[in-house]
């Protein structure tokens, strides 16, 4: 089966374990999500490895349910959502900058395409919606540390 890969990063002023905190912690997650995200409701646990959660969301007018698994290969650094739905593979990345002052916050998705017309229009459309949708996200995490420091 086909897939693409989206990868987004910036460069945010703010500590590392900062951003983090934010994007494990389920209740501070919920308030750096992009608009088409519609809900968020914790299954399971709610900070970190173990989380389960079901996110809605609707994208030029169509709706999905994901059931998101939570995972930390490398707790304080890197946070990984597998959709138990659909197999989209999405990894936070972490990484300190300037001596820990600020860093860098990497979104890496790769996510599967339907076989035949739709997987084509799929592989062609999806990239450049979810780039969008993560810069706006990265941008609102940005926004939200700021807040708290």
């Amino acid at each position: 089966m086909s897939s693409f890969q989206v990868i987004v990063s910036k460069v945010i002023d703010a500590p590392s374990e900062a951003v983090y905190n934010v994007i494990i912690d389920m209740d501070e997650h919920r308030k750096i999500l992009p608009k088409e995200f519609t809900a968020l409701t914790v299954e399971k646990g709610g900070r970190g490895a173990g989380t389960v959660v079901r996110a809605e969301m609707q994208v030029m007018g169509v709706k999905a349910a994901h059931r998101l698994v939570i995972s930390e290969p490398e707790p304080g650094r890197i946070m990984k959502e597998v959709d138990t739905n659909t197999g989209v593979d999405t990894t936070w990345t972490v990484t300190p900058r300037d001596g820990g002052q600020r860093c860098e916050l990497k979104l890496d998705t790769v996510m599967r395409v339907k076989p035949g017309f739709q997987g084509w229009v799929e592989k062609l459309i999806t990239p450049g919606i979810m780039r969008g949708m993560y810069r706006r996200e990265l941008d609102q995490i940005a926004a939200y540390v700021r807040t708290k420091q």
